[in-house]
């Protein structure tokens, strides 16, 4: 019997594409989508210049000077008056030891190449390793690659996840990329054992484990626990088989555990620290929620929850301008009709870069994916992440479900901004659209159905010729509903009047978008159904509708600049020059209209602050800034402030004017040396030391206080006593001493208990905590040298390891792989 015209059309696209060649080809638009959206930065030499990007620049002089020592940055001694550094994950480092990683390496650089991007080419790699990874999962759930095609464009291409490497957050996408191929290789395992999947999974934790981004893996680990969670619960109230589920779990935790242990040299000592940062140790003071809650360690409840969702922003998934839209394009009276790029974003988050869009055609396809496929067991697991964590980002906007996680689930208090747990819905719901594209290419099942499809078809073209027509009134709803927002009281009246009236044109173009490519791919399906369009029309329509659709917003907040844009910033300019010929050791701290900027770029050029910018910064720094501020002379005194970096001329008793350029520099009348002797030792409780700091009622050269008491005799320093630096290395620093009895020397370092040896001649004395966050070392009498050593156990176990479970992975891969080639060729014979 002749195949009928519809099982033709199905034909179409494998007698264009040979089958063995679709995936191939697949691959190629993903690639070439790549290259086409990201054109400026491939084909234009530009990059991304933002606070992020060059806040992570800003180390790159620490990283080489540590390469050329051949030495691990173990301490960082540029910001917060110094602070470890591989265990805060600011900061890497050449890992020759761990193999593996170098295999990723080399492909990152080949990448680079063949998008004549090094800078940013490794970070492209990823985004197509998870758009191809999304891909594939989805072939393997519905087995139609033009739906599997559409959701890897979709995820590749979904606002919040393009923003992620417009804006520096450079280690969220390496994370994520990993997920689809994960939960795909463990589909596998679920189904049947396998050796080489599961050195596989091994490899591909320990690549998804490397970036370092805590937060991120454990959004991951946590949709992964759920998967597991829900179908072991099916699989026992259906009396279905879960010994495959229990199977690819223990090999996941076991594989989790290993990779670990191959990133050990990263995540041993980041352990160890996190005793000691802000994110796993009680601030001083704790919110009033945490005393109520009882809850201990992680990060306070108000800071924490700052970045909370608000349930009218889930609007955006549909209009992405209703709230605003963060950095956007922008041409008018405000900017004397040039075109720049501002934030409109006025809605309840601090501030956001990108709305949370994945795109009205993906949604419409996602909503069709679950009610067609409602009783399909991976549908209702993605169904169940989308609703989970959308309930979670809401943050403080939904206490009820949020603030029990905060308090009492592991870890989970460790990490802030709720809505970024928001990238999971962004991954399930392209998934669900997979499904949905399926489900639309099968047709309608009776007449009735389609003739509801003609009525949406009807109903979203009406919605378009009426946004034509009457573009008016669309506006005046949205600003009736939107007028008395308070966020708008950011700007001044004349400001935020143009900015709404900006925004409110905006909303206006969004719905005639949406209701026209609504109109397009639904009407497209339903001239498909009635065999007048054929599959490969309908296909390429619904990519370009798909990348239309999301690239359109995405350009939006695009803002890539010449390169020469990065080196500039790192020009030194007049105020550093004048630093650097101060070659004492001293630190600096910068206010910009009043506040301190959050900026590292100081450390590009070696000069120590005692402020800077870190998410991981230690507790004990924190709590100084807490109680005492950063306006504090005698804070600054301790931390050995020597000038004061200001966009204004604040001069009074304490500052002076002592260099004038494009920043003023001031000098620091009331500044101390970075290592003195005091007169005596008083022991006060933690609170009672800030407190102290925060009233300056006491002169640090007279006296210093420990929170425990050293059971030693302290003798006041005579006038001949000395302290002078000799060396001042990343990991070590020595001084030529001289004392009169057994003197309380107070050095302006960051205490750190787990690493940081001291030893005067060559014998290991102790260091004390001193002035709450300052070290103290007890000099007997006589001239002697003091040095100070980081040395970490961690680290160094950490190193092994990798090298060790490298060699053991890699070499059971190679072996087991090539004995597979071997048993299926003996097996064909």
């Amino acid at each position: 019997m002749a195949p009928s015209k519809k099982e033709r059309q199905h034909k179409q696209v494998n007698e264009i594409i040979p089958q063995r060649y679709q995936h191939t080809v697949s691959m190629l638009v993903l690639f070439l989508s790549i290259l086409i959206f990201f054109h400026e930065i491939v084909f234009d030499g530009k990059t991304f210049v933002t606070a992020d990007n060059i806040a992570s620049k800003s180390f790159q002089t620490l990283i080489s000077d540590a390469n050329d020592q051949g030495i691990p940055v173990l301490w960082n001694p540029y910001i917060f008056c110094g602070m470890p550094g591989i265990a805060s994950m600011m900061v890497g480092g050449e890992r020759l030891f761990d193999i593996s990683a170098i295999m990723l390496n080399w492909a990152k650089d080949f990448f680079g190449i063949v998008t004549n991007s090094p800078e940013l080419g490794w970070e492209l790699l990823f985004y197509f390793l998870f758009g191809a990874g999304i891909y594939f999962l989805v072939w393997d759930k519905v087995k139609n690659k033009i739906a599997a095609l559409i959701s890897g464009l979709a995820v590749m291409h979904s606002s919040y996840l393009v923003s992620l490497i417009t804006v520096g957050h450079m280690t969220k996408i390496p994370v994520i990329a990993f997920f689809p191929w994960m939960l795909l290789i463990l589909n596998k395992l679920h189904e049947k054992f396998s050796i080489l999947w599961s050195l596989l999974i091994i490899l591909l934790i320990h690549y998804f484990l490397m970036p370092g981004h805590v937060q991120m893996i454990y959004y991951m680990y946590l949709a992964w626990g759920i998967y597991y969670l829900f179908f072991i619960i099916r699989g026992v109230a259906k009396k279905e088989n879960i010994k495959g589920y229990l199977r690819s779990g223990v090999i996941l935790a076991v594989g989790s555990v290993i990779a670990l242990a191959m990133t050990g040299d990263k995540y041993l000592p980041t352990l160890e620290y996190s005793t000691y940062s802000m994110r796993g140790s009680s601030p001083i003071m704790p919110s009033p929620q945490a005393q109520e809650k009882g809850g201990s360690g992680g990060l306070d409840y108000d800071y924490a929850t700052q970045w909370s969702y608000s349930p009218g922003e889930t609007f955006t998934f549909i209009i992405p301008s209703l709230y605003g839209f963060g950095d956007t394009k922008y041409q008018g009276v405000l900017s004397r009709n040039q075109e720049i790029s501002i934030n409109t974003y006025f809605g309840p988050l601090n501030f956001t870069d990108a709305p949370q869009y994945m795109g009205i055609i993906i949604l419409f396809l996602a909503v069709v994916g679950f009610w067609r496929n409602k009783k399909d067991p991976f549908v209702q697991y993605a169904a169940i992440v989308i609703v989970f964590s959308l309930f979670v980002s809401f943050g403080r906007n939904l206490p009820i479900l949020f603030d029990p996680m905060f308090y009492y689930f592991p870890l989970f208090n460790r990490f802030r901004i709720p809505v970024m747990i928001l990238v999971l819905v962004q991954i399930m719901v392209p998934i669900l659209a997979g499904y949905g594209c399926v489900e639309m290419f099968k047709g309608v099942k009776d007449a009735k159905e389609k003739k509801y499809w003609m009525y949406a078809v009807g109903s979203t073209a009406a919605i378009f010729f009426l946004s034509l027509i009457a573009k008016g009134f669309f506006i005046s709803i949205y600003q009736s509903f939107f007028s008395q927002n308070p966020y708008l009281q950011r700007y001044n009246s004349t400001v935020a009047t143009e900015l709404f009236n900006f925004v409110s044109n905006n909303v206006a173009v969004d719905i005639t978008v949406a209701s026209v490519l609504l109109t397009a791919v639904i009407g497209g399906y339903y001239l498909y159904w009635n065999k007048k369009l054929t599959l490969n029309v309908l296909s390429a329509g619904l990519v370009i509708c798909v990348l239309f659709d999301l690239w359109r917003v995405n350009f939006q907040f695009m803002d890539p600049q010449p390169h020469k844009s990065t080196t500039d910033y790192f020009e030194k300019p007049d105020y550093v020059q004048y630093l650097l010929s101060d070659t004492t050791h001293y630190r600096t701290l910068q206010f910009e209209k009043g506040q301190p900027p959050y900026d590292n770029t100081l450390a590009y050029w070696k000069i120590q602050s005692a402020y800077g910018y870190s998410g991981t910064k230690m507790r004990e720094i924190q709590d100084v800034f807490d109680v005492c501020g950063v306006a504090n002379p005698l804070e600054w005194g301790l931390m050995n402030v020597k000038y004061i970096i200001s966009d204004r001329m604040d001069t009074n008793q304490v500052l002076q004017i002592a260099f004038h350029g494009s920043k003023n520099v001031l000098y620091n009348r009331a500044s101390l040396p970075r290592a003195f002797f005091v007169n005596k030792l008083e022991i006060a409780s933690g609170l009672e030391i800030l407190n102290n700091i925060k009233k300056m009622n006491f002169n640090p050269l007279q006296v210093g206080y420990m929170m425990d008491d050293p059971k030693v005799t302290i003798d006041p320093p005579d006038s001949g006593t000395y302290a002078q630096y000799i060396h001042y290395g990343i990991n070590d620093l020595a001084l030529k001493v001289k004392a009169s009895g057994n003197n309380l020397l107070f050095l302006s370092e960051a205490w750190y208990p787990k690493g940081w040896k001291a030893f005067i001649d060559g014998t290991e004395v102790p260091i004390y905590r001193l002035n709450y966050m300052f070290r103290g070392v007890i000099v007997p009498p006589g001239e002697h040298t003091l040095s100070m050593k980081m040395e970490s156990s961690s680290y160094t176990l950490g190193k092994n390891l990798s090298l060790l479970l490298n060699i053991i992975t890699l070499g059971g891969f190679g072996f087991f792989g090539v004995w597979e080639i071997y048993r299926k060729g003996k097996f064909k014979k």
